[in-house]
């Protein structure tokens, strides 16, 4: 009887071994992935990967934001499972490995004041001389790495607002976005206003990437799942209606303070 409990308690003790949630993290992209330091990462992927991902049985647990470079060691030595966001090459080096699927396809944007001379990019090499900014610890995109173009690299938390900020100060040119989301977001956040140029660039794709010190079974099944839970561009469609939201939101809010 006694051999029979310490058998079941055990079994008991592996399942909940097996049962440890996945430590999800990453870097702030917002609307994508926001937050703040000490506190679990939320936004519109969060929300997505709650119903979608965590709703169907995989456990979850979200960590703080940190900056790019700390998230990838921390992918290193096992102290983070899951990241969020990467995008470029799928070969991230030793000790970390890249999901097969896509979440989210989008174009590479520029962020310009009002009155800034540059009306349109016709060629990357327009951007020639021009002080750009861009987050710390990220490879220039294929294309934009043969421009000489002086970059001004942030490793803050929140480093796209601080990016429009220096932007809206005259203290950059422009700021580069991979995404046409980003700038839409934060420039109706910070009352910053800007005009979004689409660069003659390919499209980027964001994935996840994952530790190699993870549990292989735990990794397994969120492939599986959140793979299934991405397709078809289901994620586009979510972020696309949560902008709509905000939009709307902000047009009442507007509105309402512009009718006293």
């Amino acid at each position: 009887m006694k051999r029979f409990l310490a058998t079941c308690l055990l079994l008991a003790g592996c399942a909940l071994a097996q049962a440890a949630p996945l430590k999800v993290g990453g870097f702030v992209v917002a609307p994508l992935i926001s937050g703040q330091p000490g506190v679990p990462l939320h936004g519109v992927l969060r929300d997505f990967m709650e119903l979608h991902v965590a709703g169907r049985g995989v456990a979850l647990e979200w960590m703080p934001p940190s900056s790019l470079s700390r998230a990838m060691e921390s992918l290193r030595n096992g102290s983070l499972d899951i990241l969020l966001l990467t995008s470029g090459s799928q070969d991230r080096g030793p000790g970390i490995g890249s999901f097969d699927w896509t979440y989210l396809r989008t174009q590479p944007h520029l962020a310009v004041r009002r009155d800034s001379p540059l009306q349109s990019v016709a060629t990357l090499q327009a951007l020639a001389g021009m002080e750009i900014g861009w987050v710390a610890g990220s490879e220039i995109p294929e294309g934009l790495n043969r421009v000489p173009i002086r970059w001004q690299r942030l490793a803050a938390t929140d480093w796209q607002a601080a990016n429009l900020r220096k932007l809206q100060a005259g203290r950059m040119d422009a700021a580069f976005f991979e995404n046409e989301f980003s700038p839409r977001y934060y420039a109706q956040r910070e009352g910053v206003d800007v005009r979004l140029l689409r660069l003659p660039m390919a499209e980027r794709h964001f994935f996840m990437a994952y530790s190699l010190k993870a549990d292989p079974k735990a990794i397994a099944q969120f492939d599986k799942v959140a793979g299934a839970a991405f397709a078809d561009e289901q994620f586009r469609q979510f972020l696309e209606q949560a902008m709509r939201r905000q939009a709307s939101v902000r047009w009442r809010t507007d509105g309402a303070v512009a009718g006293r």
